[in-house]
């Protein structure tokens, strides 16, 4: 490698399945940390603006000596050596490119809009139902729009503020639409995959770091809701255009990436493929449509 990978998580992508599995690819190798880069809820209110900034500093401090992200990423561009890793929270690849000084690749997982979209719901859900009531003050926006609302609700919330919490997956990406797809991930991406076919991306970076990697299903939310119906599937379109874009794609061109397919696995590793039955059906339909 001649650049340092960024592992970018994803909010509900299998995140913390997803670090956990980077940890024994990247053993041996320096791993960084950075905490959240983005803060979707600032424009709000000062309140959340100083909330998400003291979570950030807290941890900058304790890492780098500094409450500045971008000195903390200067630092760890003039510290790291070709084929370590940036890892933590949930981090943005535009603001480590434009910061570290030095060439940088991702590492990602995609999910199905939809299904991301619902466990993000539940997530959010289960978590504000847990605080007691005094506690919930010191709560995202987000978490209180579930916690308050049904599923309809809290698509119609989100779609108000579509310029803040549309597109999630290509903000984190930097993906803005303009330049095809292939071209911004051939020149941005050292490995991706869906998170419906984890198996496929655990074997897929084995073969490019000669390490063996688990993808344990980590960290479930256990609060479930019905699948959603039409009217709720519009509203998700609605406010991920460019996600779905981005999942369809890489469904598509997923075998090509790695030079082959699920039915030519060659070593078993023990995973859970959690969602295989989904990506072999969704595979198919896309297929069928190209």
């Amino acid at each position: 490698m001649d650049f340092v990978c960024v592992c970018v998580r994803i909010p509900k992508c299998g995140s913390t399945s997803l670090t956990n599995s980077l940890k024994a690819a990247f053993a041996g190798r320096n791993i960084f940390h950075l905490p959240h880069s983005v803060d979707f809820e600032g424009e709000f209110s000062r309140f959340q603006r100083l909330r998400f900034r003291r979570s950030q500093a807290r941890s900058l401090r304790s890492e780098y000596q500094t409450t500045d992200f971008v000195e903390a990423c200067r630092l760890i561009g003039r510290r790291a050596a070709d084929g370590d890793l940036i890892s933590g929270g949930h981090i943005d690849f535009p603001s480590i490119r434009a910061h570290i000084g030095r060439p940088v690749k991702m590492i990602t997982l995609l999910r199905d809009p939809l299904a991301r979209c619902r466990s993000e719901y539940n997530y959010c859900r289960q978590a504000y139902q847990k605080k007691a009531a005094i506690s919930r003050i010191d709560m995202t926006i987000k978490h209180r729009m579930a916690g308050r609302f049904s599923f309809s609700g809290y698509l119609d919330f989100l779609l108000e503020h579509a310029e803040i919490y549309g597109n999630l997956a290509a903000r984190y990406i930097g993906w803005d639409g303009d330049q095809r797809v292939a071209d911004y991930f051939a020149e941005h991406v050292f490995h991706a995959g869906v998170l419906e076919d984890s198996v496929g991306f655990a074997h897929g970076l084995v073969r490019k770091m000669g390490k063996p990697v688990l993808f344990p299903h980590e960290n479930r939310t256990i609060l479930r809701i019905a699948s959603a119906g039409a009217a709720e599937r519009s509203k998700i379109e609605r406010l991920y255009p460019l996600d779905m874009t981005l999942f369809e794609w890489q469904l598509l061109h997923y075998d090509e990436e790695e030079g082959s397919g699920p039915e030519a696995v060659d070593f078993d590793l023990n995973i859970p493929a959690w969602y295989a039955n989904l990506f072999s059906q969704a595979k198919q339909a896309l297929f069928a449509h190209a």
